[in-house]
């Protein structure tokens, strides 16, 4: 049971993972399993896709944003993390919007579209947690024992957390994620987000499950703190295949700050009611225009499944 455990985990800092496993497991031992064929989008097999959605907690501006956006995929007893930059420029309905500020903006829909035409992957599920939960669970833990490949700045006081490996409070794992204080912003972040993912996973799967209970007690009782449009069925269906995954079959894909494919600079951008001058980034053929992108995703999904274990 710990090995499935631990497998889930992976993804639970940037998802609602923790919430549906341990909601599922706390409230029913039954288990009902029920056969499902998903639409496929560009890539012609049978798959399972998610978009996880991470937000602040809190009244602030821009409290809505999701700042971690990144889309699970399954293929072929594979798991892959696809990233999706939060400043992604996107067009809607003749304006142009950044991608992390859909979900605020009650564009649910329109942000599911998105991201299937950027990944090429027909995506129509998500998850979303906020801060308080990740920050609450880790700290509930004791703490998140992690390997800093990137120096970590705060770009107000400059404080830095240098390479090395740290166990950190909810707080401080909250900073690490949320730093974008490089050269290339939040390619990086993207990067230290993967990082931290796989930390919990190696941590929960040492802790005993009455612990791991006590904490879903915590987390079923925080409602207000993720949301999610998958059904129970879906649940239970995602948990058994994931469950069945080894951990070395979980990769990470990453596109890169590459000139060749992205144009990125500050333009007027649509929030609220009117329009806003803002960083953002975008295709370098123009805004939507995914399909080098779709390539770069598709090659190297197969690059990976191709590979011997």
């Amino acid at each position: 049971m710990k090995k499935t455990f631990g497998i889930l985990i992976l993804f639970i800092l940037i998802s609602l993972f923790l919430v549906l496993l341990f909601s599922f497991i706390y409230a029913d031992k039954k288990i009902l399993f029920v056969k499902e064929n998903l639409e496929n989008f560009l890539i012609p097999q049978e798959t399972k896709s998610i978009l996880f959605l991470g937000k602040m907690s809190g009244n602030h501006y821009g409290q809505g944003n999701t700042d971690a956006i990144f889309l699970l995929y399954l293929k072929d007893n594979h798991i892959f993390v696809i990233h999706i930059p939060r400043d992604l420029i996107v067009e809607i309905d003749g304006k142009f919007y950044k991608i992390n500020s859909l979900y605020g903006l009650g564009k649910k829909e329109e942000l599911l579209k998105e991201v299937t035409n950027f990944s090429g992957i027909k995506t129509n599920k998500y998850i979303l947690i906020d801060s308080y939960l990740m920050r609450s669970v880790i700290d509930q833990l004791g703490g998140l024992k992690i390997k800093l490949i990137y120096p970590v700045t705060d770009a107000v006081s400059g404080y830095t957390l240098k390479p090395g490996t740290y166990t950190l409070s909810g707080e401080w794992v909250e900073f690490v994620a949320r730093s974008r204080y490089y050269p290339d912003g939040d390619f990086t972040r993207m990067k230290n987000q993967f990082i931290i993912m796989k930390s919990l996973k190696e941590q929960l799967m040492k802790e005993p499950l009455e612990k791991l209970l006590k904490i879903a007690a915590f987390v079923i009782n925080s409602k207000n703190h993720y949301e999610t449009n998958l059904s129970l069925d879906e649940i239970v269906k995602l948990i058994k295949k994931i469950s069945k995954i080894p951990s070395n079959n979980i990769h990470e894909i990453h596109i890169g700050y590459d000139k060749n494919i992205w144009q990125d600079g500050n333009y007027e951008i649509f929030f609220g009611s009117q329009n806003y001058l803002a960083y953002g980034l975008f295709p370098k053929n123009g805004v939507g225009e995914y399909t080098k992108i779709r390539e770069i995703i598709r090659e190297k999904i197969k690059e990976k499944i191709a590979q011997k274990p």
